[in-house]
């Protein structure tokens, strides 16, 4: 259930009473933590609207050392599952620079296109001083007003590109559209970030499919944008689609690619609007999980022990780091 204007306008001033000061501390005690995924294989049916638990205010985040990780496989034919991890990552944290900001918690809404657990944030959204409430556009659920949000997500999903334009994404493109006027920052997410690039003007394909931890790398413009900052040159991310965009909007600027995949990541001009292929919800436990329940992946050659076994090994925080690093930069505006 969407919250009622009521409700919203409450919401918002209870917000603005929170200490600005104590909203970014708690944000950046977030980003040098690894996530604790939520081991539930059903998705949120309904719009909720949740306040995320206070944290202690730390200004530097306290790197913890790697876990050790040894694969076990216990693969099953249900894809929708979820697997007992057999290790939890435990990524090196980077520090942040301190910044003040002016207003309180953010209020963000959630726009998910699917029923894959892995597709839902809010395992990551509750590392920062957040309220957030989630919209399955899949179920038909009706996209509200999202200028009356602080930022939004929009997520993943699985529909491919010859549906983009069905009726089920009607009322969701009138409500972003609206939000990229009235300057609303959005951070895509796979299949988020192909409606956003085709909705205004870019082109997405079926390409190669792309699967498990892969290496990104940032261009000259991407290594100075703030949703890549301190993530280096390369980074591995999580991904798996099949489909890419394969020419962006005129104002969209190319920020990272991959080897098979060209727009890794993409902004529009300077605003607060970003687009994301890779999925970086996942960590090494979610990816695992994924990788271990898809009977598909063996028969067209993926090497599931490698997938899992890159994840533990590469994996720095990447969840942390981009959206600490979105929500950082609707703060400083």
């Amino acid at each position: 259930m969407i919250p009622s204007e009521a409700h919203r306008r409450l919401t918002r001033r209870t917000f603005l009473r929170l200490a600005g000061l104590a909203t970014l501390g708690r944000l950046l005690a977030a980003c040098g933590s690894p996530p604790t995924p939520t081991p539930t294989a059903t998705a949120t049916l309904t719009a909720t609207l949740t306040s995320t638990p206070t944290a202690t205010a730390t200004l530097t985040p306290t790197p913890t050392p790697t876990a050790t990780h040894t694969p076990t496989p216990t693969p099953t034919p249900t894809p929708t599952a979820t697997a007992t991890p057999t290790a939890t990552a435990t990524p090196t944290s980077t520090s942040t620079p301190t910044v003040t900001p002016t207003r309180g918690p953010l209020q963000v809404i959630v726009l998910i296109h699917g029923p894959a657990r892995t597709l839902v944030v809010d395992h990551v959204l509750q590392r920062f001083d957040v309220l957030s409430a989630n919209i399955r556009v899949d179920l038909g659920e009706v996209v509200p007003d999202l200028r009356d949000y602080d930022a939004v997500i929009f997520a993943g999903g699985e529909y491919r590109p010859e549906e983009f334009d069905d009726p089920v994404f009607d009322g969701e493109r009138e409500r972003i559209m609206e939000a990229l006027e009235a300057g609303v920052p959005i951070l895509g997410i796979c299949l988020g970030h192909q409606l956003l690039a085709h909705w205004l003007g870019g082109e997405v394909k079926r390409g190669r499919w792309e699967v498990g931890w892969l290496p990104v790398t940032g261009n000259e413009r991407g290594l100075e944008d703030p949703l890549l900052a301190g993530l280096g040159e390369t980074f591995y991310a999580f991904l798996w689609h099949g489909d890419e965009v394969t020419r962006l909007p005129e104002e969209a600027v190319l920020l990272a690619s991959s080897e098979r995949c060209r727009v890794q990541a993409y902004r529009l001009g300077d605003s607060l609007v970003w687009g994301v292929q890779f999925n970086p919800q996942y960590d090494p436990v979610i990816a695992e999980s994924l990788a271990r329940n898809s009977s598909w992946l063996p028969e067209y050659g993926w090497d599931v022990e490698e997938i899992v076994a890159t994840g533990y090994r590469e994996y720095d925080d990447l969840a942390g780091k981009i959206f600490g690093n979105f929500f950082r930069a609707i703060l400083v505006g």
